[in-house]
């Protein structure tokens, strides 16, 4: 195997792993984004959950009275 094949294949290589440490950082960024999401999802499924119970408990009717 010659010197340049071989600098080749390292230099693929040193290119491969920076690219795998990238996309690592990428997944890793993401999955925090997920986690956020979820988190305030819940949270708006609780507001909206305690005004659907105030708006029953108050007696309010949802709909327009023009229904």
């Amino acid at each position: 195997m010659s010197d340049d094949h071989l600098v080749a294949i390292e230099t693929k290589l040193s290119f491969q792993e920076d690219l795998l440490d990238q996309l690592n950082s990428i997944i890793i960024k993401q999955q925090k984004d997920i986690d956020s999401l979820k988190c305030e999802f819940l949270l708006i499924q609780k507001k909206i959950a305690s005004m659907s119970e105030s708006t029953e408990n108050a007696g309010i009717d949802e709909r327009p009275p023009h229904y």
